[in-house]
């Protein structure tokens, strides 16, 4: 508006002109381009909608029949539609049916957002091609869906037609801005110019008599009679604009005085608590317009308090100061004001100095809530400065390492805990906090009573308060004594205690898993289902303490044959799972030949050299079934094969 303010009155017609000749021309474009792009696309989706719902149709018995070559005849029927470019027939369960594509054409593939936009809107529009979902449904369920890619060349046309209009309406509204502007140069700029010139003349050189002839009998006519008739009565208005003048210079000395005795908003109020006076900075603590102010009362204007104070401050000589209270502002926000009054030397006349403390109080009690914070946090709190000296740590430090608070502030935190794995990270922990601005990471430091603490640990780097270029380090201290058992117990309840194995639980619940994913390649999984033979010979002969020694050699030879994305599980007794994901039936078969090689070796136990074999029943299969109880029992009954055919060898079964 700035801009506007300082153009001459020919320049500030112009752009208008051309501002809404713009704004007229893009908006009704635009709208109009819109429209047409939407009803084309609307066209184009309907019209292959139309199609493809006639051959989803004829794609039912297809579908039911699992006739794929049938179905590629049926879709065939796209190629009279020449937008159609590709068309992707995919089964409920997501597998490709059959597939029509336009010979000469290539088809992009939708990207992953595109995917989700098709998935919940049916279609997805991209630069080139509109992506369109049809489902083939049989008595309203759907059996398939129709991935339809269309092209969007039929849209160019659209394109060279917007321009065109575009570039006619254009020429249009240039020769319309044209015309106007200067039918409004000839009949209000040039009369307005003249007028200005004649005002120009009294202004510069004081000609009270020049008379300005009117161009018409119309508005601006009677803009230039009055203009001198006013030029007419100034010569008597002389007298009174001198009196005024001294009126205004005495005025302006009461408000310099009142102005200078505070710095804050200033209202002055007579004796019926008239608001006369104010300063700008009135309508800033009252956040509003000097027109709201000026006739007002001050205790219409602080209503939402006992306004005894006020009107005890204008009926009697009495002063107050620093007088605190709580109003609500135009928006209806509470706002917190510090009011001041002062008699001043005219009579009836007080000075109120108002200040808007409200962000200040704000600023404190956020003060107060952080020190609430600090002091209640159930996590210990711990700040240093530059030189690791302690400066504040709350309560929470003392319940989780059992020293008080004022054992530790004022002194460095290596000499005030045992500290000991914090002192070796503490180099690692300065360089990650300068570089990065914090650091993180689980800490076991000793109770004051000797016990060791698992805690998470955060350092954070904050600007020290005092205004200096220093900074201060906060510690947040998160007790993981809690989460620590609980991880015990859940590696307790899924693994064996003797050989650290998985137990049957974690076994039952890792197949599970595994069976209920879907697969592709060729590649399945094998279940390898060992039974020790011998071993109950060397508990009969040596005793258990060297059978339990057998079990845990057997269990480490198992770990170290197989991978970490491979199972290893102790069932119970001698017997021995392992579930080997991503083998196929020749690979698994060498591999459980190694495996009888590698448990036949000697294993010595105090001096003495026992041996063990292995019986190993193996299920494996491309094709995954969902049933565990088969699998296992698959597996255990290839197992007793093996056995029954002389122990020390394997047997595979496949599905």
């Amino acid at each position: 508006m700035k801009l506007l303010r300082d153009l001459s009155l020919k320049s500030k017609l112009i752009v208008p002109i051309i501002v809404f000749t713009g704004i007229i021309f893009v908006a009704s474009q635009g709208y109009v381009f819109y429209n047409s792009f939407e009803t084309q696309k609307g066209n184009l989706i309907d019209r292959v909608s139309v199609l493809a719902k006639g051959v989803a149709y004829n794609l039912q018995a297809a579908i039911l029949f699992d006739d794929s070559l049938g179905a590629t005849e049926v879709l065939d029927a796209f190629e009279a539609d020449d937008e159609v470019y590709r068309v992707k027939l995919y089964t409920s369960d997501g597998q490709l049916f059959a597939m029509y594509e336009r010979q000469n054409t290539v088809a992009p593939v939708p990207t992953e957002l595109q995917r989700k936009e098709i998935a919940s809107s049916q279609y997805s529009i991209a630069n080139d091609y509109i992506f369109l979902l049809v489902p083939v449904e049989v008595e309203n369920e759907t059996i398939a869906h129709l991935r339809v890619t269309i092209s969007k060349g039929s849209f160019e046309k659209l394109y060279t037609n917007a321009l065109m209009n575009s570039l006619v309406f254009f020429l249009l509204l240039s020769v319309a801005g044209v015309v106007l502007y200067m039918t409004v140069q000839k009949y209000i700029v040039g009369p307005v110019y003249s007028l200005n010139l004649g005002m120009r003349s009294f202004i510069d050189r004081k000609q009270t008599t020049l008379n300005v002839q009117p161009a018409a009998n119309d508005e601006i006519g009677d803009l230039v009679n009055a203009f001198n008739t006013m030029l007419e009565r100034l010569s008597q208005r002389d007298q009174q604009v001198a009196f005024t003048l001294g009126k205004l210079e005495e005025e302006k000395s009461f408000a310099n005085e009142v102005v200078e005795t505070v710095k804050h908003a200033l209202i002055v109020v007579n004796a019926k608590g008239e608001i006369i006076h104010f300063n700008p900075a009135s309508c800033d603590v009252f956040r509003c317009t000097a027109a709201y102010l000026k006739g007002a009362t001050l205790v219409e204007l602080i209503h939402e308090i006992d306004t005894s104070i006020i009107s005890h401050a204008i009926n009697s000589s009495e002063e107050f100061t620093d007088e605190q209270v709580w109003v609500k502002d135009v928006f209806a926000r509470n706002q917190l004001l510090n009011i001041t009054s002062t008699k001043l030397s005219k009579v009836g006349q007080v000075l109120f100095a108002i200040q808007d403390i409200t962000e200040v109080e704000a600023a404190l009690r956020r003060q107060r809530l952080a020190a609430g914070v600090f002091e209640n946090s159930q996590d210990g709190l711990m700040v240093t400065n530059e030189d690791d000296v302690i400066t504040m740590v709350n309560p929470a430090v003392t319940r989780l390492l059992g020293y008080n608070q004022e054992s530790l502030l004022g002194k460095k935190a290596e000499s005030s805990f045992a500290w000991q794995q914090f002192s070796s990270l503490m180099p690692t922990i300065k360089e990650s906090v300068n570089n990065y601005g914090q650091w993180q990471g689980e800490i076991w430091e000793q109770h004051l009573s000797g016990h060791k603490v698992p805690m998470f640990v955060k350092v954070s780097r904050i600007a020290s308060s005092d205004g200096t270029n220093r900074y201060d380090y906060v510690y947040i201290l998160s007790d993981l004594s809690s989460l620590k058992e609980m991880e015990r117990l859940e590696y307790l309840a899924h693994h064996d205690s003797l050989t650290g194995l998985a137990n049957r639980a974690k076994l039952y619940r890792v197949l599970d898993e595994t069976l209920l994913l879907e697969r592709d390649g060729k590649e399945g999984i094998a279940l390898l289902y060992l039974d020790l033979d011998g071993f109950k010979g060397v508990n009969d002969t040596f005793g258990h303490d060297a059978g339990d020694e057998v079990l845990k050699q057997v269990a480490e030879r198992l770990l170290a044959m197989f991978s970490s994305h491979d199972l290893v599980a102790r069932l119970s007794g001698d017997e021995f799972v392992v579930l080997v994901e991503n083998t196929t039936a020749e690979a698994i078969a060498n591999t459980a030949e190694k495996l009888i090689e590698v448990i036949q070796r000697d294993i010595v136990y105090k001096g003495r050299v026992l041996k063990v074999g292995a019986s190993v029943g193996i299920q494996h299969s491309d094709a995954i079934e969902k049933d565990l109880d088969q699998w296992l029992k698959a597996a255990d009954t290839a197992m007793y094969q093996a056995k029954t055919q002389g122990k020390g060898q394997f047997v595979l079964h496949q599905s």
